[in-house]
């Protein structure tokens, strides 16, 4: 008769296999452990390290402002001068020069200096005034100036101060009109429509 015999488990067993298992999960989860502790030390370094000294610069705000109109110069502003009257004195063909007449009506509340006058079927314009002298007699000179007084009006006429056109460089026809160019000591123009007329 037989007697069971008590297993005996080999050191290669299964049995013996199992707590070196569970050695190698322990260690493993341990650094595991240890490692997202250092990453989450790091992490609130630096973290630290902006707030205490490396803040990041916002950009700056540039304002947006609309162009500002640069103010009127005064040669670009509206001469406040009207001409009335304009007229051109018609010469026989042989002649080469003639003379300009017009009212002038300064609307500002300063005094206007003419300072010249150009025409297109001229060589030259002038500035004419006329003086009488102690005998009584009426000369007419050149001027670099001719003053409209501020509110009122200057009357350039046959006897006393009035333009010339030299140097025609054409006939001129009765009845024809002719533009003309007042100039101003401070750079202003005024352009004038002139009739050429018979004395």
């Amino acid at each position: 008769m037989s007697s069971a015999q008590p297993s005996i488990s080999s050191p290669n067993s299964q049995p013996v296999r199992q707590p070196v298992a569970l050695a190698l999960s322990l260690a493993a989860a341990s650094v595991a452990f240890v490692l997202s502790v250092a990453l989450a030390q790091n992490t609130a370094a630096a973290q630290q390290g902006h707030m205490s000294g490396h803040s990041i610069a916002e950009p700056l705000a540039v304002p947006i402002t609309a162009p500002v109109a640069a103010p009127l110069s005064v040669s670009a502003a509206a001469l406040p001068l009207t001409a009335q009257n304009a007229t051109i004195v018609a010469v026989p063909p042989s002649i080469t020069e003639t003379s300009v007449f017009m009212t002038l009506r300064n609307t500002s509340s300063k005094p206007i200096v003419l300072s010249g006058v150009t025409s297109a079927v001229a060589a030259q314009g002038m500035l004419m005034i006329t003086r009488r002298d102690a005998q009584g007699r009426t000369g007419m000179s050149e001027t670099r100036a001719l003053p409209v007084p501020a509110g009122r009006s200057l009357t350039l006429s046959a006897t006393g101060d009035h333009l010339m056109l030299t140097g025609l460089k054409r006939p001129l026809k009765a009845g024809e009109r002719l533009p003309l160019t007042l100039r101003t000591s401070d750079g202003r123009s005024l352009k004038v429509t002139a009739v050429v007329r018979k004395p």
